[in-house]
């Protein structure tokens, strides 16, 4: 089975489960997002946003929310119905496409803005992805990605990850957990597997990308880990990164 297969088939799998409650935050936490993204767009209203690896729609969602021109890409069109359920609850025109984030078929230099949460550690060729995000951004467009260091091989994050597993089989019914059947099959095909911010601003940098930032996003993990559900106070226990980086 070919790893873009895997990775699809793996993300169909998952739609059901993944897609309940991550769009679900409390009111203080959307406006949280909704803050701290307004400050790294710099304030700027109405831009055309490309949403890479949407999944249930998260970034999308609220970037719509906030006015913006949204376009979202998945490659699990299990996922993209998920979606685009939760873009009609809330009354969202959001363009919904099944496509590939590196090799979307997408016009030259169309967006202001190419956002992803948490896809880059997915990536077979993340370099490749970078520049295809490159070729649709308009001059001084940016990417905006958020992404973590979900399999670092530290004893506590290790320990988390395997409480987290469990509960997922769990909340899924399934003592078959697919993950480490055919995603660990494929984990040393993902160069960003286990993430780190050097590694992402090297790949940025060799695009041509300027203006590079990695930061921790400390403060809206602490409010995920207080308000959010045992999975959320798990997965962001983990290092996650707001990566910004522009074209010129």
């Amino acid at each position: 089975m070919e790893t873009k297969e895997i990775i699809r088939n793996y993300w169909d799998h998952r739609s059901e489960i993944y897609s309940t409650g991550i769009v679900e935050y409390s009111e203080e936490e959307r406006i949280a997002w909704k803050n701290m993204l307004a400050s790294k767009l710099g304030g700027r209203k109405r831009l055309e946003i490309l949403d890479v690896g949407t999944g249930p729609g998260q970034l999308a969602l609220m970037f719509a929310e906030m006015g913006h021109h949204l376009t979202a890409v998945d490659l699990s069109a299990s996922m993209l119905e998920k979606a685009r359920k939760n873009a009609l609850q809330r009354s969202l025109d959001i363009n919904f496409i099944q496509g590939d984030a590196e090799n979307l078929q997408l016009p030259d230099a169309h967006f202001d803005v190419v956002s992803s949460k948490f896809l880059l550690w997915t990536l077979p060729d993340p370099k490749k992805a970078l520049l295809e995000w490159k070729r649709v951004l308009k001059k001084d467009g940016m990417i905006i990605a958020i992404d973590g260091d979900w399999y670092s091989s530290g004893i506590f994050l290790k320990s988390i990850r395997t409480v987290s597993g469990l509960i997922r089989s769990v909340k899924e019914r399934n003592r078959h957990d697919p993950f480490k059947n055919k995603y660990q099959l494929i984990k040393n095909d993902l160069p960003l597997y286990s993430l780190k911010p050097g590694r992402v601003f090297g790949l940025l940098n060799d695009a041509g990308f300027e203006e590079i930032n990695i930061e921790r996003m400390d403060s809206l993990c602490l409010s995920a880990r207080k308000h959010g559900s045992l999975l959320d106070k798990l997965d962001y226990s983990h290092p996650i990164y707001f990566i910004r980086a522009v074209k010129k």
